[in-house]
């Protein structure tokens, strides 16, 4: 009796392979769905720096605060010696008052005793004009004396005429034009006083500032960067064949290197519209396709998250559409 024939031993080899690949794709079938078909993406932590300086510039008067200080909205940082400032300001003030008051001189026009004045001054010429005109019909005197006496009076009629009336519109509009003239002038010398002081727009640490008492700052010149206090972000870059898993509100883990077992919460708030290729500094988990979109995350605050650290993020799938079997699974 023949004994039965063994398979060849490349046979079992193959079968073995087969197997083996089977397993792993099981294995990884059901790494995937504990992980509940999340999307893993690496990233980095970013803040928002504030450069602050002054439009002036000049000599440091004074320095407040130190590196690593923490500061508030409104919160002064560095002082600029501002005495010339002070005395512009002074003098362009007597200019604007000057100008009200020139203002408010013509707006009331001539006083009355002026008027009176130049009433009584108008008459006695045309008394004059009267008694020469007599003369002249009976040639006690010569043409030229009446003529000289009819223009006295002429003139002073209309400069009485001119008084009683007031002030010309084009006089008050002249006046007026002056002082918006003066008082914008004393507005930009304050704006430059305020220039002189460098203060904080908002809440946060100050990352660098180096200068002491005495040193001279160019105009529009950084004089200190603020590490603004606040919800952190985490920029990731999407494969775009997996840009439909991600959506506004999604929410988000992240996971430092320091603290690898922690979820820190985050968001996506805001997903970009045009794909970009992926840039050489950052490595995305899966890395089919070099075409990627920017995706933001904020973080919520946290001390342990400091700007520049490397995040691993962990993107919660969609929930599925109500009604559906996958819904009702996801229920169970």
């Amino acid at each position: 009796m023949t004994s039965p024939q063994r398979p060849p031993r490349a046979l079992l080899i193959l079968l073995a392979i087969v197997v083996v690949a089977a397993a792993v794709a099981v294995g990884a079938w059901y790494l995937r769905t504990r992980d509940g078909g999340a999307l893993r993406l690496a990233g980095t932590l970013e803040a928002n720096d504030i450069h602050l300086g002054s439009l002036v510039g000049g000599r440091v008067d004074s320095v407040l605060v130190a590196e690593g200080d923490s500061i508030r909205a409104g919160d002064r940082l560095v002082v600029f010696d501002a005495s010339f400032v002070d005395a512009q300001i002074e003098e362009q003030r007597g200019r604007v008052a000057q100008a009200r008051a020139q203002l408010d001189l013509v707006r009331r026009g001539p006083r009355s005793e002026d008027v009176a004045r130049a009433k009584i001054e108008y008459e006695n010429a045309e008394s004059d004009r009267k008694r020469y005109e007599s003369l002249l019909r009976s040639n006690a005197i010569a043409p030229q004396q009446y003529d000289a006496a009819e223009a006295l009076a002429a003139s002073r009629r209309e400069t009485y005429l001119a008084l009683e009336r007031g002030s010309r519109p084009e006089d008050i509009a002249a006046a007026r034009a002056a002082l918006t003239g003066a008082e914008g002038g004393l507005r930009y010398l304050e704006r430059q006083r305020r220039e002189a002081v460098v203060t904080s727009p908002a809440r946060g640490v100050v990352q660098t500032l180096d200068l002491r008492p005495g040193d001279l700052v160019a105009p529009n010149q950084p004089v200190a960067v603020i590490l603004e206090a606040g919800p952190a972000t985490v920029r990731l870059y999407v494969p775009e064949p997996h840009l439909g898993r991600v959506f506004l509100g999604q929410a988000v883990e992240l996971h430092i290197d320091s603290d690898p077992k922690r979820a820190f919460p985050g968001r996506v708030v805001e997903i970009s519209s045009r794909a970009e290729y992926t840039p050489r500094n950052v490595q995305t988990i899966e890395q089919r396709a070099d075409q990627v979109f920017a995706v933001k995350v904020a973080a919520e605050p946290a001390p342990e998250l400091k700007a520049g650290m490397a995040v691993t993020a962990r993107l919660a799938p969609p929930a599925p559409p109500a009604g559906t079997a996958a819904a009702a699974d996801a229920a169970r």
